[in-house]
């Protein structure tokens, strides 16, 4: 049974934390073995519910790493991501030493067409950018 507003640490890391849940997570993954390789070590949090979101363990990684990325399979207005950032914002802002980042999918209709729903979506490669910006890399 997942526990409902507890988040859960899918890799534990210290130099950026990536932040998503459902799909988004095992895009999350697969970026940090390729950061891994780069000797950058990625923590990824599976938030598990978005209500109720749970905001002390992206915190508390947060204060550990100082970067964050969120990863979501979704638009980027009005969705998780706008609110992970804003509570990073707001209660963790101290503790940022880079703005936080987003990766979604891309803010256009889903396309019918294979090919363009693959450019559509979320990648590891766009998580691997985002993750080497907040660190200046």
């Amino acid at each position: 049974m997942v526990p409902i507003g507890k988040a859960r640490i899918m890799r534990e890391g210290s130099h950026v934390t990536l932040v998503s849940y459902s799909i988004g997570v095992g895009v999350a993954l697969a970026a940090a073995e390729t950061l891994a390789g780069e000797g950058i070590e990625a923590e990824v949090i599976d938030l598990r519910t978005l209500r109720p979101l749970d905001t002390a363990a992206v915190l508390t990684s947060l204060h550990k790493t100082n970067r964050v990325v969120v990863v979501e399979e979704g638009w980027p207005t009005c969705s998780i991501a706008s609110e992970i950032i804003a509570v990073c914002m707001s209660d963790g802002f101290d503790d940022l030493d880079a703005p936080v980042l987003r990766v979604t999918n891309e803010d256009v209709p889903m396309p019918y067409a294979a090919n363009l729903e693959k450019l559509a979506l979320i990648n590891a490669d766009d998580v691997v950018k985002a993750a080497k910006a907040v660190l200046y890399r």
